[in-house]
């Protein structure tokens, strides 16, 4: 069994250079075999820290901050908080010239790892200090490294999962399509792309319908938005199932706004068009109000078009109603597995 070997580091980050206690303290830290490197500024503390496989102690030269005034424990916060911001996996150490409560608990505030009083401190404390910061930020690596592991595992796991539960779900449509045909009992087969149409003139409507049918697009035709929305329900609920409408502006009895926002009230986020010979400031924004998705304009000039661009909408729309469906029956067969993701910590 081999044993890993860990090297304790230290980078001191001394802006106004080193000098006094400051120096002691490097070379008596460099006495008991721990390699202490001095940058002037965080940036290259970053770009050290990051460039070692073992993360070194991160010791910050805080002499200025000693009093326990409001103002100094504020920049000893802010100063390590900037340390955090940018390393945040590191904890870094202060080296005070006179620790106080008020600044100790700054330096908590602030993320600090630890702190070293050169007043207080010995040799053999300070040591003890940078090896301690060391070993805990070598523990949070390591935890951090498995759950990323863990992460991209469940992750892997999952798309697997969908492309299996997909297949599944297929051949149990399947299977239940060949029980209906059996006799067993009944289901709903995979079904095709549908249209609720609502248009008072019967010549436009039927004219609209037969091309839309002949696109492979079930059509359901109402004169009336009464009649149209008393029957919604029941057809989105039946194997055919809407996928869009298309309403004309203007009807007898309610009108095609009304007849729009009463179909949304009873099937939410269902695609809606507006059909119409004129369209209005005051008519877009009450259809903007509404969700409508698009509009059609009457009289028909190129039908094929329309017929065309509204089977296209209504088959992307039956195939979103389709990837939510396969999500929400994986999610039903599998929420334990998806709950265990979801409870992996997350690293800033």
């Amino acid at each position: 069994m081999t044993t890993q070997t860990y090297k304790t580091g230290a980078i001191l980050i001394a802006p106004q250079g080193t000098g006094g206690q400051l120096r002691g303290l490097v070379e008596r830290l460099m006495n008991v075999g721990i390699q202490v490197t001095i940058v002037d500024e965080l940036a290259a503390a970053v770009d050290l820290y990051q460039d070692l496989a073992d993360p070194p102690a991160l010791l910050v030269d805080l002499r200025d901050v000693g009093s326990e005034e409001l103002e100094d424990s504020r920049l000893a916060t802010e100063s390590l908080k900037r340390i955090k911001a940018q390393l945040p996996n590191a904890h870094p150490v202060p080296v005070l010239a006179m620790s106080t409560p008020a600044i100790l608990l700054a330096c908590i505030r602030g993320g600090a790892g630890d702190v070293i009083d050169l007043k207080l401190e010995g040799t053999a404390n300070a040591k003890a200090v940078v090896e301690r910061v060391c070993a805990l930020q070598r523990d949070h690596a390591t935890r951090h490294d498995v759950i990323e592991k863990q992460r991209v595992m469940i992750e892997d796991l999952l798309k697997d999962l969908i492309k299996t539960e997909r297949r599944s779900i297929d051949v149990e449509e399947q299977l239940k399509g060949y029980a209906r045909i059996s006799g067993a009992h009944p289901v709903t087969e995979q079904r095709g792309p549908s249209v609720l149409l609502v248009e008072h003139d019967r010549a436009v409507a039927d004219d609209l319908a037969d091309k839309l049918e002949a696109a492979g697009v079930a059509t359901f035709a109402y004169v009336t938005g009464e009649e149209a929305v008393r029957e919604a329900k029941t057809l989105a609920k039946s194997a055919t199932g809407l996928d869009l409408v298309l309403v004309a502006a203007q009807l007898p009895g309610i009108d095609g706004l009304e007849t729009i926002r009463r179909l949304r009230e009873r099937i939410a986020h269902l695609p809606a068009f507006l059909m119409t010979s004129v369209l209005d400031a005051e008519i877009a924004a009450a259809a903007a109000d509404l969700g409508v998705v698009g509009f059609v304009t009457k009289p028909l000039a190129d039908l094929d078009e329309v017929v065309a661009r509204l089977a296209q909408l209504a088959r992307e729309s039956l195939e979103r109603a389709r990837e939510q469906q396969y999500v929400q029956r994986i999610k039903e067969r599998h929420e334990r597995v998806l709950e265990r993701y979801r409870s992996l910590p997350r690293e800033p």
